[in-house]
């Protein structure tokens, strides 16, 4: 098992230990907790290496970016530590919410 299929593992074993109900309105809201959750912690973790660069080691990228390339457009993923801490947090918060 790869670590991009263990953490979206781990991110819907939490979301099924949620209090809310799984309906479709839901899933939506969800998703977009955990992206901006995980954009929030890439942008924190960014600012806390500029205080401290002696914990760079938290953007270290923790697997090979996952995407696709094509002429006109690339999209690629790339998941490191204050990203899943982003995800996590995301997740809590629409517990929470």
């Amino acid at each position: 098992m790869t670590v991009f299929t263990s953490i979206i593992l781990l991110l819907y074993n939490i979301y099924k230990l949620s209090i809310m109900t799984f309906s479709r309105d839901h899933i939506g809201y969800f998703l977009g907790f955990v992206i901006l959750g995980g954009i929030l912690g890439i942008a924190i973790g960014s600012f806390i290496v500029k205080l401290a660069p002696s914990l760079a080691v938290i953007n270290a990228p923790l697997t090979r970016p996952v995407g696709f390339d094509l002429n006109l457009i690339s999209f690629y993923i790339r998941f490191n530590i204050s990203a899943i801490v982003g995800m996590i947090a995301g997740v809590l918060l629409f517990k929470w919410i």
